[in-house]
């Protein structure tokens, strides 16, 4: 378990340094300090708020089949963000400018957690 638990978290990092070089909206700065953190909050919020929001979307998920979770994790990355600023770790933001940015960073991090499974099994 704590082996899973290390894995999901470098990869959450890897994700944030991948989708801020390729969107210009999804900003962290604090260079590698800044994407460990963002990745470490990312994967705490999966692990325990989403399993909640879930069950409070059920009905929207099912009546989209399933494209509500782009919106269930849209939230996930707006409280991250919104946790890095309380948190006010010097030197260390995380900036995501409108919501093309949130559901385009949001599909970006399901392909890359996608191919980071298919890679390493």
């Amino acid at each position: 378990m704590p082996f899973r638990l290390a894995f999901f978290l470098v990869v959450n990092t890897l994700n944030v340094f991948v989708v801020q070089k390729i969107l210009d909206g999804f900003v962290v700065s604090g260079g590698w300090t800044g994407f460990i953190i963002a990745g470490v909050i990312i994967g705490l919020l999966n692990s325990f708020l989403k399993p909640i929001l879930k069950v409070l979307s059920l009905p929207f998920i099912f009546l989209t089949a399933g494209l509500f979770l782009i919106v269930v994790n849209a939230v996930i990355l707006w409280f991250a963000e919104l946790l890095i600023s309380f948190l006010d770790v010097a030197g260390v933001s995380l900036t995501i400018t409108g919501i093309g940015t949130y559901i385009a960073a949001v599909v970006l991090f399901g392909v890359i957690n996608y191919l980071f499974q298919k890679v390493l099994r």
